[in-house]
C-alpha cells in the first residue's frame, strides 16, 4: 500500500512536465514509440479526467470519451496505475492498468493508495499523423490530469477543505481533521454547546454480504432560545461497492452540515474523512434525511450539525 500526502503531492504523475522533457529531446519519427510510452506510463499511477468508472474506456483522436461516460468519485474510480501500452495495427493506443482507490490513514495522517482488484482499459484511436510523443501525449493529457490541475477544483465542494489544505490534529489522542477557512461554514463544537441525537439502529434490510456494519449519531450545535433540530427518517448509507472489494478496520467519517429551515441538510463539508468512496456514499444519504427544523418560537431556524459514521467490520 503506497502513501500519498495530500494536498502537498498530487495523486497523479506530472503529465505537462512528461511532455516538456518530451518536447525538448525526442525523435518525433522514433520507431520505438511504444517502448518510449511504456516508459512513461507503465508502473505509474495516473488520474482519469471526470473519474470515469468502467473497464474499457475509449477515446477518438482528440481525447474526448466516445462510449458513454459513467463519472466516478475521485477516491474511489479517478486512479489507474499502468501495467501495459500497446500500439495496435490500427494504430489504436491501448493502455492497460488495473485501478486504485485512495484511503485516509488514521495513523499517519495521510492518504493512501490502495489496489482493488478492478482492471481498467483505456482505448485511444489515434491518427497516423499522431504516432509520435509530440502529438500523443497532449491527447492523453486530455484524457488523464496533469500537474496544472487542481483536484480541489475537480471535485465536489464538500471535500474542498480536505484537499486545499493539510489533514491535522490538536493532539495524537485527538481525531484528524480537515483544516477549515470559512468557521462560518464548519464552526467548532465545543463540548458544553452540542447536544447529541442517538437515531435507532437502521433496521431496513440489506441484500448481500455485509463486511462492515454502520451507525451514526448526531451533533446539534445548541443556541440560546433555539429549539434543536430533530431527525426523522435517517437510513445508513449501505457502501455496496466497499462491502463487495475491500477490507478495511474500524473508520469514523464525520460531515459537518447546517439543518435548514426546509429540513434538509444543507452546506455539507467533510471533517474527518475515510476516502474510497465512503465519503460521497454518506454524503448523497445524508442529502436524502429528513429533520425537523430548530426552531425560535414557531419560527424555523437555521442549526449547525455534525453526523458521526461509524464502519465497523464483522470479521465475515
Amino acid at each position: 500500500m503506497s502513501r500519498v500526502a495530500l494536498p502537498r503531492f498530487p495523486i497523479f504523475v506530472g503529465l505537462y512536465f512528461i511532455i516538456q522533457s518530451a518536447i525538448s529531446g525526442a525523435s518525433w519519427a522514433s520507431p520505438k514509440l511504444e517502448d518510449e510510452l511504456r516508459g512513461i506510463f507503465v508502473g505509474h499511477s495516473f488520474t482519469i479526467r471526470n473519474f470515469f468508472r468502467g473497464t474499457h474506456l475509449r477515446y477518438g483522436s482528440d481525447g474526448q470519451l466516445l462510449n458513454k461516460g459513467d463519472p466516478g468519485y475521485w477516491s474511489r474510480d479517478g486512479m489507474v496505475e499502468f501495467s501495459a501500452v500497446r500500439i495496435m495495427p490500427d494504430n489504436s493506443l491501448i493502455l492497460q492498468g488495473e485501478r486504485t482507490c485512495v484511503l485516509f490513514d488514521r495513523k499517519e495522517g495521510e492518504f493512501s493508495n490502495v489496489r482493488t482488484g478492478d482492471r481498467v482499459e483505456i482505448e485511444v484511436q489515434l491518427n497516423p499523423d499522431q504516432l509520435s510523443q509530440q502529438a500523443v501525449l497532449p491527447v492523453l493529457q486530455r484524457i488523464l490530469l496533469n500537474s496544472h490541475d487542481r483536484l480541489a477544483d475537480l471535485v465536489p465542494s464538500y471535500w474542498t477543505n480536505c484537499l486545499s489544505q493539510k489533514v491535522e490534529r490538536r493532539d495524537e489522542h485527538s481525531p484528524w481533521e480537515c483544516a477549515v477557512t470559512n468557521k462560518q461554514s464548519v464552526p467548532d463544537f465545543p463540548d458544553d454547546k452540542v447536544t447529541w441525537e442517538l437515531p435507532a439502529p437502521d433496521t431496513s434490510l440489506h441484500t448481500g454480504t455485509r463486511r462492515y456494519l454502520i451507525r451514526h449519531r448526531v451533533a446539534y450545535l445548541s443556541e440560546p432560545g433555539v429549539k434543536d433540530p430533530n431527525l426523522g427518517a435517517a437510513p445508513d448509507p449501505v457502501f455496496q461497492w466497499e462491502q463487495e472489494r475491500t477490507h478495511i478496520g474500524f473508520m469514523t467519517l464525520v460531515l459537518a452540515f447546517t439543518v435548514s429551515e426546509d429540513g434538509r441538510a444543507h452546506d455539507i463539508f467533510i471533517v474527518s474523512p475515510i476516502g474510497m468512496g465512503v465519503d460521497d456514499d454518506a454524503v448523497r444519504t445524508l442529502s436524502a434525511w429528513h429533520f425537523k427544523p430548530a426552531m425560535i418560537g414557531n419560527k424555523p431556524h437555521p442549526a449547525h450539525a455534525r453526523v458521526i459514521f461509524d464502519v465497523v467490520p464483522t470479521h465475515r
